[in-house]
């Protein structure tokens, strides 16, 4: 497995960004599964809802001015978001052995930027963060895996997210406390007490 950093193809693809995104992602599909866990809900809605929530959450962070870095910049089926000038796509499937192959065909807006692109030194050709969802465990949080693929759809870069605090801990400098100096006494040696009171 490829050990690359999402950064070292893209300069937009920060841990900072990826790891906000990731979490609203989640958060998302969290409660969609929640929701269209009823017994009236089928197999089409509990496949339907998080992509739909996906796109619809796509579309509420473009316009959030707080993420100016996120924007929809395919609103179809497929729709795509540009994290600055980088494009993704979402997939809910498994990263490791995706089922659904041809959402790895690159849409209308991704073939416009791969020839603008196409000097540039990035062999990636393709971004997708997978959705992960265990359907044999309702009990299992969906995750979430940047995958960056080559021309010729090989897979080069991995990126998951994790819940874990990846930055480094700090805590405020402590008042210096000033501790006396001890009183040295020599000790006493147990034959040497014993010998006394003979």
């Amino acid at each position: 497995m490829v050990a690359n950093h999402p950064v070292d193809f893209s300069a937009d693809l920060t841990d900072e960004r990826l790891r906000l995104l990731c979490l609203y992602c989640l958060d998302v599909v969290a409660d969609s599964i929640v929701d269209s866990s009823s017994i009236n809900d089928t197999k089409w809605t509990k496949g339907c809802l998080p992509y739909g929530r996906l796109q619809g959450l796509m579309s509420r962070l473009s316009l959030n001015n707080e993420l100016p870095w996120i924007n929809l910049a395919n609103k179809t089926m497929d729709y795509t978001i540009r994290i600055g000038s980088t494009f993704v796509q979402f997939m809910i499937d498994d990263p490791y052995n995706p089922k659904k192959i041809h959402r790895l065909n690159s849409n209308s807006i991704e073939n416009t930027q791969s020839c603008f692109d196409f000097d540039q030194e990035s062999n990636v050709m393709l971004w997708r963060i997978f959705i992960g969802i265990d359907k044999l465990d309702p009990q299992a949080e969906p995750t979430a895996t940047l995958v960056g693929y080559d021309s010729n759809r090989n897979p080069i870069c991995f990126w998951s997210y994790d819940e874990e605090i990846q930055i480094p801990m700090t805590i405020e400098d402590t008042r210096v406390v000033e501790i006396p100096e001890p009183l040295l006494a020599r000790k006493q040696n147990r034959d040497d007490s014993v010998n006394e009171t003979n």
